[in-house]
């Protein structure tokens, strides 16, 4: 056997062929290199060496076993499962144990026993392998494929058949392995059957997990024999078997003893054998096909005889027939040519017609229509029941008993081959056997005619074998369009076989040729064929029995009618009889099968109805008759339920594309015959002595109807084509799909009756009794289908239009008022259904199933789609119930003067309340994520998710049973019930990277998979980013309370979680191919690492995630990866510099680029200060060299990447906004107010909802049309408005989108290169250079963004403020060299684009503070230097009188009425261009401010300050502090002036001071503050002030007798504080001493004023010689 190993590479070759037969594979040469690579898996996968005692024996005695050129050593328990497995495949030992071992680590992923876990795969592998080789088979035999691939695929058949020149050895070689193969696993089979049946008897618990894998095994085997089955057919079909051969076939089938899926499996093998043998067509002589059919004959004949061979009979009698019927069609066309006697001689060729005719005759009466009928009713059971077609089987097969309802149903290919076999065996019978076709028709037509002679009653015994043909038919070209346009070929004998079959007809007859009919006729084209072949017109009949014409519209019309007529006439019922169920039809009706035939009339009209708009047309304006009349008539008068319920269904499907006039009208047909008004009714439902009662008749109505299941979903199907929107609807969604007064002679106007029969009644009742399980979710379906109809047709936008938008929504509704709307439409009663008890059970009741059994259920199965329905209802309700609770339920208890009863649970504050007590729906949802519907695991996410995200659902306040305090409710359910693990698996598998979904593109399954996944666990994490939530469960973590950890034996420790899924996609799934980078790629990637982020965000997860993540070097990983792009770079195929750019998937591409790269720049700061807060200067270096442009691996290889400064790449591309909705030149749509429509917030952009935006201009159409603004010819013009408006506000969307998206990238961007310079060491020169080169970066785009983008301006300043702070300008300006001159020359520069800053028009106040902080910071740096030493001060000073007085006045006047600490940066500045100027001996600044007044301006300031401070808060106080200490600083730095002190003293300093009143206190009791700090403060203030005084006394001089005289009037008056500070200082007079504080600096202060005005000597001067000997300060 070959290698038991690359399994998923085997699925893939799969999954390739599979797309290459459909014609969608892009990597052809892949698939080549496959098969070549598996062609010796193929050519010895028939060959299975079977177990032996010799293996067995050297097993046993091994202690070490050799696999190739490893050793292993066994122990006695692997020997024990080896044997297991050897019993259970019947598989040497030796190659059984290779099997085991191969299968021990994928054993423990399964959670399965390394033997259970081999047999498995083992099954799995072949299957597959069959799978591949049927698919090959078949493509090189495939006449719709080229010439080109068949010989490829037939030149790998010759491969795997070991031929080389075709021949037909090899072919049957292989052919014959593959039937003995089907022998092995019918014995296999019965032996698998034998041990399910021992345990069922024994009754062992124990043997579970056994009884699994018999399960396993024997759906695997019936599936191999299939593939086999078909493998054999295409090798006989490729003419690779002979004569020989056939016979070795027949006996092979003849020990077939009964009717099975084995018995299935052979059929077209049989099939394509006569085919290939028999036919004219065939390349096998004439006189080898008669030796083949004597043969054939001949076993006939020892049968009949009774031969006792065993050889000799056939175990299945109708089986031989129907081998013989093939036989027979297909070889009589042999004998059609008028030449044939030429070739053979001596043969009366007549006479051997005569004798295949009987043949034929016999074979037909053996059965052999009866078991082809009998193999397609199998083939292709009725998941759906289809009551007409259920019937006629029924009719056809009566004592045929189906498949078990649980069967293995054959593969979709099986079924194609048979079918198409067969479509070329009904052709050979029409063409070869037209005589015999035609005889059995009058046979027939005889025997009834004889039976009706003799006036028999009931059922009658004669032979319908035309009808069996004819049901045969219609199997056969069902959903075989292309096939089916040949019956309506009017050149083609199909063709004239459909005349002829339509002809005179009996009851039966007409009843099959409808199902014929009805399967031709799929899809509009073969419907409107059909359509006009009954629009044909023969002699209408006078009787219901002899039917002279055609079957045709007119006739199908005239029965339905002749029935209608007789039921509606007949006597009325005695009093009290008012509903019942009626006779049957038999009674009723001549005709025992006209039951049946009216069945099947009514669901090919039905049927053409929903295909064909042309019949839909004919019966509606069709003036001869009311079909509708006569449908209603066939509902009420008490015929059987299934006879309702198809004219039910047919006036359903006369809804299909039904527009408004058609709507209503049946809707008041409907309502008007329902409450016993209607004159179809009266017979029924009339009370004796008096007229109807409408809601008694409703309700008997009702009542009948429910009775029933096939009349329940009938008439729900019916309610739903009632309730669908007009085909020629928009979007809007403004309209009622019923008349505003239905119902309203004898009820609240409306439809509630029907939702509280079809939700209350059926849905909260029927359903949960009914127990058959297909009927069960065809109940479901169709209830929860009419349920969501009602939920999505009601458009709440409307409400909120009506009250925000400038569109008057009551006039331009299609409705007479929004308030009408509101009330009729059938959301509210829906939604309150859905807030009742018993509906509640119900629909959970839906959305619970086994796992197992949905995962085996077709996608189209009831099973699924119930399943699928009952999910989006629950997903509905909870996002649509706030809707319902706050604005739709109080407007209708404001209107309604009377209620229906309430049928909601007053106790459910939310539909939250209802799914607490159903919490089993989380782990139902979880588990079919893992199901391959991907329609369902869409579904079962996006619920997930809305479930995570109800704080409700998600929080836990009280501790039960299996919760804890805290804890989310969703986590509790899944842990308890251990299902978590399982769900993660199944989740992973859907995660990996596959070369093929790439390939396929947006379209394939799995990318939407991964897209769905992500989306789901990133709106997880979101919606609770601080506690655990489901999403984390799933990722892998253990969950607690508030807090996360990693299970000692869970998937995250052996790293194969979903989170590790989640990793490796963020790492390694490509975004770009050859050309371009794709949105659709970038979109998974982009999700995956947004994921990743909140994850290493979150306190309760980011160590996990980051220390996951260094595992594997993601950030290196990362960094080498980045990609570099330019103007010139595509994004989906387009240019940045198209013009429809923003309204392509390019936005889209280019968007998720910068979200790529701001989570990489994210992840970088995360880790640097990661490395720092822990310590760990070896990651911190690697970090650094990565950003310097080397990547160093753990490892020590080093790759070379875009260092930090060649990220910055994505800030030079600039996309231009579109601009507003008003720039556009609109008409119809000028003042439409768009507003409403704005929604999400994306950064600091508002986005317009586009599917409100069209609903808008909707609305504003039909109220220019009312308005009769719109005129019909304008409609084109309006539409060019209408797509303009849109394209517009899509591409500001992507536009802002973009913008925050660049912006966060920019921030992220700025970070790093901030924590760089924090977090990693540089040497000096390195580190300046990555300063200087970071500046050189950013500048540029930083001076072209102050009068572009404020915000942006603002980042990169704000980084250029920071890259400044680490300059070390002691050093630099001490040192001299040409590197240095750069630098400064590179600072200049920063300096002069700040200056920029704040000059720039309406820049705002947050980025003039930045670039005021820029200036003082180099202004301050740079006066280090020693004066002289260069130019710079005259420079810098020439710059900022270049910048000329606009900046000088800009800089003062947020200096005094600046916001926040825009003023203070202002002021600051303002006193180092102050200092600057003063170095330079320069008088501008002090002019500057003379000509504003803001000398004034700040000695002004003075009088404010213990007001200002005493009315502040704390913040505010400690704000005007800092502003403060900047403005006295600047009034200090203009004292220090000589043209500045002067200027102080004359705009009234010292009175500024004493209408302050900051420097008085009581002399005696001090100053005594209770806060500390505030004391400072206030000593703070007072020496700042001390020193401005003192610095315009010493400035000014002895000779400013003004300024001499204020000072010492300024010490007089204030004495007594000043004597106060020099005790507290010199701690006398009781002060404690204040180590806090220290005074020296104000005693100093004050002592150097007193000395500089004399006022001491000055007081001594003035005062007695008394007052002397006491000191002026004791």
């Amino acid at each position: 056997m070959a290698e038991f190993d690359g399994l998923e590479a085997l699925e893939g070759l799969h999954r390739d062929l599979l797309s290459f037969s459909e014609s969608q594979i892009s990597n052809v040469e892949r698939l080549e290199s496959e098969l070549q690579q598996r062609i010796g898996d193929f050519k010895k996968l028939l060959d299975k060496p079977k177990k032996n005692d010799k293996s067995r024996q050297d097993l046993k005695s091994k202690t070490v076993l050799q696999i190739q050129d490893e050793e292993y050593q066994i122990s006695g328990e692997f020997t024990d499962e080896t044997v297991e497995v050897a019993d259970a495949l019947d598989l040497d030992e030796l190659e059984a144990a290779r099997l085991l071992i191969a299968c021990q680590e994928e054993a423990e992923v399964i959670d399965r026993k390394p033997w259970i876990c081999t047999v498995i795969n083992f099954h799995h592998r072949r299957l597959t392998l069959l799978e591949c080789l049927r698919i090959i088979f078949r493509i090189s035999v495939d006449d719709d494929r080229t010439e080109s691939e068949r010989i490829a695929f037939r030149g790998f058949v010759d491969i795997i058949l070991h031929s080389k020149d075709k021949s037909l050895e090899k072919g049957s070689q292989y052919w014959r392995r593959c039937l003995s193969s089907m022998s092995d696993i019918e014995v296999w089979l019965r032996q698998l059957a034998e041990r399910a049946m021992t345990i069922n008897i024994v009754g062992q618990s124990q043997l579970i997990n056994f009884t699994e894998v018999l399960e396993v095994q024997r759906r695997s085997l019936i599936q191999q024999h299939d593939a086999l089955s078909a493998i054999a057919a295409y090798l006989t079909k490729g003419s690779r078997t002979g004569p020989d051969d056939f016979r070795y076939l027949l006996s092979k089938t003849k020990a077939i003893d009964r009717y099975d899926a084995v018995l299935i499996h052979y059929v077209p093998i049989i099939t394509t054998s006569v085919d290939s043998l028999g036919s004219v067509y065939s390349t096998t002589p004439l006189e080898e096909a008669r030796l083949i059919h004597k043969a054939l004959i001949d076993q006939k004949e020892v049968a009949a005889f009774g031969d006792q061979r065993e050889s000799a009979s056939w175990g299945q009698r109708n089986f031989y027939a129907l081998t013989l019927f093939l036989w027979l069609v297909a070889y009589s066309g042999r004998y059609k040519d008028d030449g044939i006697g030429t070739q053979i001689q001596g043969v009366d060729l007549e006479k051997e017609a005569d004798e295949r005719a009987r043949l034929l005759s016999e074979a037909l009466q053996d059965g052999a229509l009866h078991l082809a009928l009998s193999v397609c009713r199998d083939l292709q059971p009725m998941q759906w029941l289809d009551l007409a077609k259920q019937s006629l089987l029924t009719f056809l097969l009566p004592e045929s008993t189906p498949l078990p309802f649980d069967s293995i149903l054959p593969s979709d290919d099986f079924q194609d081959l048979i079918m198409r076999q067969l479509q070329i065996f009904v052709q050979y019978f029409i063409d070869n056997m037209p005589q015999e076709l035609r005889k059995l028709r009058a046979e027939e037509n005889d025997q009834r005619m004889q039976i009706f002679t003799r006036y028999q009653r009931g059922p009658a015994e004669y032979e319908l074998h035309v009808e069996r043909f004819l049901v045969i038919i219609a199997y056969a070209f069902a959903n075989y369009p292309e096939m089916a346009h040949e019956f309506w070929d009017s050149d083609s004998q199909f063709y004239g076989f459909l005349q002829w079959a339509a002809r005179r007809q009996s009851t039966p007859l007409a009843a099959a040729f409808c199902e014929v009919v009805r399967s031709i006729s799929e899809g509009e084209e073969c419907a409107e064929a059909a359509h006009r072949f009954l629009l044909e017109e023969g002699a209408t009949a006078s009787g219901q029995i002899r039917r002279m014409s055609s079957l045709s519209w007119r006739q199908m019309f005239e029965e339905l009618h002749f029935y209608a007529s007789n039921l509606r006439d007949r006597p009325s019922p005695p009093k009290n009889a008012l509903v019942q169920s009626g006779k049957p039809i038999e009674d009723q009706i001549a005709e025992p099968e006209s039951a049946l035939m009216l069945q099947c009339y009514l669901k090919l009209i039905a049927h053409l109805y929903r295909q064909s708009p042309s019949a839909r047309n004919h019966t509606i304006y069709m003036p001869d008759y009311d079909v509708v009349e006569d449908l209603l008539i066939l509902c009420s008068a008490g015929l059987e339920s299934y006879l309702r319920a198809c004219a039910y269904s047919a006036m359903a499907a006369l809804l299909t594309g039904k527009d408004e006039f058609i709507g209503q009208g049946m809707w008041e047909k409907f309502d008007t015959w329902l409450t016993g008004q209607h004159t179809s009714n009266t017979a029924v439902l009339r009370i004796a002595g008096g007229p109807p009662n409408p809601v008694m008749a409703e309700q008997m109505i009702f009542e009948t109807v429910a009775a029933s299941f096939e009349e329940s979903v009938a008439f729900v199907e019916l309610l739903e084509s009632l309730v669908t929107p007009y085909a020629d609807s928009s979007s809007l969604y403004d309209f009622l799909p019923f008349a505003e007064n239905l119902g309203s002679t004898y009820r609240m106007a409306g439809i509630e009756p029907y939702i509280d029969f079809a939700l209350g009644r059926v849905l909260g009742y029927k359903s949960t009794e009914t127990q058959d399980p297909t009927q069960l979710r065809m109940l479901q379906w169709h209830c929860l289908n009419f349920a969501v109809l009602c939920l999505t047709s009601f458009n709440e936008d409307l409400i909120i239009f009506a009250n925000r938008s400038n569109v008057p929504v009551d006039e331009a509704m299609k409705v007479s008022s929004l308030a009408a709307y509101v009330k009729l439409h059938p959301f509210a009663r829906t939604m309150e259904w859905f807030f009742n008890d018993r509906v509640i059970a119900a629909l959970f009741m839906a959305t619970h199933h086994d796992v197992d059994e949905v995962n085996n259920a077709a996608p189209n199965s009831p099973l699924v789609m119930a399943l699928s329905r009952a999910i989006e209802v629950v997903d509905l309700v909870m996002r649509l119930q706030a809707t319902y609770l706050d604005i739709v339920r109080p407007l209708i208890k404001i209107q309604a003067t009377t209620r229906s009863a309430p049928v909601a649970n007053s106790a459910l504050a939310s539909f939250e309340d209802a799914i607490l007590n159903n919490l089993q729906i989380v782990v139902d949802l979880s588990l079919y994520c893992g199901t391959g519907h991907q329609d369902l695991t869409f579904l079962s996410l996006r619920l997930l998710e809305r479930l995570s995200a109800s704080r409700k659902l998600a929080v836990s306040n009280a501790t039960g049973v299996g919760l804890r305090a805290e804890r989310s409710r969703l986590i509790s359910v899944l842990e308890k019930d251990g299902e978590s693990e399982r769900v993660s698996r199944s989740l992973v598998k859907n995660m990996k990277i596959d070369e093929r979904e790439l390939e396929a593109g947006i379209a394939s399954p799995g990318y939407s998979l991964k897209t769905s996944i992500v989306t789901f666990l990133d709106n997880c994490l979101s919606a609770l980013p601080n506690r655990p939530t489901l999403a984390h469960l799933l990722l892998g973590f253990s969950c607690g309370n508030t807090t996360l950890d990693i299970p000692e034996d869970g998937l995250f420790i052996e790293g194969t979680s979903l989170f590790h899924a989640v990793r490796d996609l963020a790492v390694a799934y490509p975004v770009a191919d050859d050309v371009t980078l794709l949105s659709w790629r970038s979109a998974i990637r982009c999700g995956s690492l947004d994921l990743l982020k909140k994850l290493w965000v979150a306190p309760i997860s980011s160590i996990y995630t980051l220390t996951e993540l260094r595992a594997v070097d993601f950030l290196f990983d990362q960094a080498i990866r980045q990609r570099i792009i330019g103007p010139e770079t595509l994004w989906d195929g387009i240019s940045l510099y198209d013009p429809n750019f923003l309204i392509t998937d390019g936005a889209l591409a280019f968007r998720f680029f910068l979200q790529e790269r701001s989570v990489f720049l994210d992840y970088v700061a995360a880790e640097l200060r990661s490395s720092t807060e822990n310590n760990t200067p070896s990651l911190s270096a690697r970090v650094q060299s990565a950003l310097l442009g080397t990547t160093v691996f753990s490892d020590g290889q080093q790759s070379i990447n875009p260092n930090i400064f060649d990220l910055f790449d994505f800030a030079e591309i600039e996309i231009q906004d579109v601009g507003p909705v008003v720039s556009l030149d609109l008409n119809f749509l000028r003042g439409l107010d768009f507003e409403v429509c704005k929604a999400e917030r994306e950064g600091s952009f508002t986005l317009y909802n586009i599917a409100s935006t069209r609903q808008l201009i909707e609305l504003k159409r039909d109220s220019l049309i009312k308005e009769g603004k719109l005129a019909h010819e304008q409609s084109d013009i309006f539409q060019n408005e209408c797509d303009r408006t849109i394209g517009l506000l899509v591409a500001h969307n992507q536009h802002a989108r973009i913008a925050t998206a660049s912006s966060e990238t920019l921030a992220a961007w700025v970070r790093v290169v901030s924590v760089t310079l924090e977090c990693c060491v540089f040497e000096p020169a390195t580190k300046i250079s990555f300063i200087l080169q970071a500046l050189q970066v950013i500048m540029p785009k930083m001076e072209k963004s102050f009068a572009d983008n404020p915000a942006i301006a603002v980042s990169l300043a704000g980084l250029a403020r920071t890259l400044l702070r680490f300059v070390d300008f002691d050093s630099m300006f001490s040192q001299k060299g040409r590197a240095l001159d750069f630098a400064k020359d590179r600072l200049s520069q920063l300096f002069r684009v700040a200056l920029t800053g704040v000059n720039a028009n309406e820049s705002p106040a947050e980025l003039r503070e930045i670039c005021y902080q820029i200036c003082f910071c180099y202004l301050s740096g740079s006066s280090k230097g020693p004066k002289g030493r260069s130019n710079l001060g005259a420079q810098n000073l020439r710059t900022v009188m270049s910048a000329g007085d606009r900046l000088i006045d800009i800089t003062c006047d947020d200096a005094f009425a600046g916001q926040g600490n825009c003023r203070v940066s202002a002021t600051m500045m303002l006193s180092t261009l102050v200092l600057l100027a003063q170095r330079e001996d320069s008088k501008y600044m002090i002019e500057s401010f003379v000509r504003l007044n803001f000398i004034g301006v700040l000695v002004e300031l003075l009088k404010h300050i213990p007001s200002e401070l005493r009315q502040a808060d704390i913040n505010r106080a400690a704000m005007l502090l800092q502003y403060y200490d900047a403005a006295l600083a600047l009034l200090l730095r203009i004292a220090q002036t000589r043209a500045g002190g002067p200027r102080i003293v004359g705009v009234g300093l010292f009175q500024a001071l004493r209408e302050s009143e900051f420097f008085t206190a009581d002399p005696d009791i001090g100053i005594e503050m209770a806060s500390q700090n505030t004391l400072k403060s206030y000593f703070d203030l007072m020496l700042a002030i001390i020193k401005i005084v003192n610095a315009v006394i010493l400035v000014n001089g002895p000779q400013h007798a003004q300024g001499m005289h204020q000072a010492r009037q300024f010490l007089k008056e204030y004495r007594g504080v000043i004597v106060a500070v020099f005790k507290r200082n010199a701690n006398i007079g009781g002060y404690l001493p204040q180590k806090t504080i220290d005074l020296n600096a104000l005693v100093d202060n004050f002592t150097v004023l007193m000395s500089a005005t004399g006022f001491l000597e000055h007081e001594e001067s003035q005062t007695p010689q008394r007052s002397r000997l006491t000191g002026a300060f004791s």
